[in-house]
């Protein structure tokens, strides 16, 4: 009778434990996932469907290199800065000054200096449509 006891005290305290660790692996991927405090630093449109917005990060200070984030979308009315944040950015590096080009499907992006996030996995709607551009990344060393 007391083995049975401390089978099911153990069992009990194990999935509590197991709970624990879920509660606090969701709150911490949940924490790493909320917006970036970005500024809008550019927009330019690149064709008749397509906008490149460039966001920077203004938590950082004299220790935190500059961080400018590269979204692609279709036009936005309202404030871009808004949709954005909801979006996540093909190109993190650490300059704004990036040369982007798009013809066709074809988006050419070259940056001279450190990139620290690249996909060229990238989704947005333009007026109604789903594009998935090609996009070719030049880097080059810092500046």
């Amino acid at each position: 009778m007391r083995y049975s006891t401390v089978i099911k005290y153990g069992h009990r305290t194990l999935t509590l434990v197991l709970l624990l660790l879920v509660v606090c692996f969701a709150f911490y991927h949940y924490s790493q996932s909320n917006a970036y405090d970005d500024r809008l630093y550019a927009s330019k449109q690149l064709n008749e469907n397509t906008w490149l917005y460039i966001t920077q990060y203004q938590g950082g200070n004299a220790t935190v290199s500059d961080v400018f984030r590269y979204y692609l979308s279709g036009e936005y009315s309202e404030d871009p800065l808004k949709a954005v944040k909801e979006m996540k950015p093909f190109l993190t590096a650490d300059t704004g000054t990036a040369t982007v080009t798009k013809i066709g499907r074809l988006l050419t992006v070259r940056v001279k200096g450190k990139v620290y996030n690249f996909t060229n996995s990238v989704m947005y709607l333009s007026k109604g449509n789903a594009v998935f551009p090609v996009i070719e990344l030049y880097a080059s060393g810092t500046e």
